[in-house]
């Protein structure tokens, strides 16, 4: 008997299924689910895994509807059964990013979230699962190419929030700006506080201005595995 290919995992009140192998989610998600500004209208989550993001913003209270594009197909079968469980509103589409998808209406979002890839072709060790590495190295989807699909999207001032890696910071907001997608909001992640940051948590603004605010940044743990209360209170009121 082959291995079931999904499993059904607990984030606080909400069980969530996802593939067994492949992406799994993670504290980023919870963390960029609560950095975004609401929005009403429209929510696209580009890359949307098994559903994650969409399932924290509606505890966030918003109503969406909210339409996840997601390749996999394995992962984009466990969000339409998320969704259901979760009583959201909206639609799940397979669908590879680097085109636009005919049946989205251009500039209709009032929201638009991903948690991209994060690796660089070439850097790091790539997983020998090809879900896994898809979904943490730029395979198929470039930065480029997640930009152009934002914008397409967006209604004019609209935002999109989105997780990156510290490192490739230069890269994301020249790419954004380029895009008319003016970065707004910038939040670093830190493990602890005497560490380097692990996640940039980015907001853009579509044709917004060009002034970028700094947020003090977040620390998730405070000693041992205790988390901060600033994380344990974002997890009380989302998971």
């Amino acid at each position: 008997m082959e291995p079931d290919p999904t499993t059904h995992d607990r984030l606080g009140r909400h069980y969530l299924e996802q593939p067994a192998k492949g992406f799994r989610f993670a504290i980023d998600s919870v963390l960029l689910a609560a950095f975004a500004t609401p929005a009403p209208g429209p929510v696209a989550d580009l890359g949307a895994g098994c559903g994650v993001l969409c399932v924290l913003l509606a505890a966030r209270g918003l109503a969406g509807p909210f339409t996840a594009l997601e390749l996999d197909p394995t992962a984009a079968a466990c969000c339409e059964r998320n969704f259901a469980r979760a009583g959201l509103t909206g639609q799940v589409l397979v669908h590879d990013l680097a085109q636009p998808h005919p049946e989205l209406r251009p500039a209709s979002c009032g929201l638009v979230i991903s948690n991209p890839p994060f690796g660089q072709p070439g850097r790091g060790r790539l997983s020998p699962d090809p879900a896994r590495a898809r979904a943490r190295h730029e395979l198929r989807l470039t930065a480029d190419d997640l930009w152009q699909r934002a914008r397409e999207l967006l209604r004019p001032g609209a935002r999109l929030a989105l997780c990156w890696p510290p490192g490739r910071l230069p890269q994301a907001l020249a790419g954004l700006m380029d895009n008319g997608l003016a970065p707004r909001r910038l939040r670093l992640v830190h493990g602890r506080a005497e560490l380097p940051a692990k996640i940039a948590l980015i907001e853009a603004v579509k044709d917004g201005g060009e002034e970028l605010n700094v947020e003090p940044p977040l620390i998730v743990y405070a000693q041992g595995q205790d988390y901060t209360p600033e994380v344990a209170a974002i997890y009380r009121t989302l998971c």
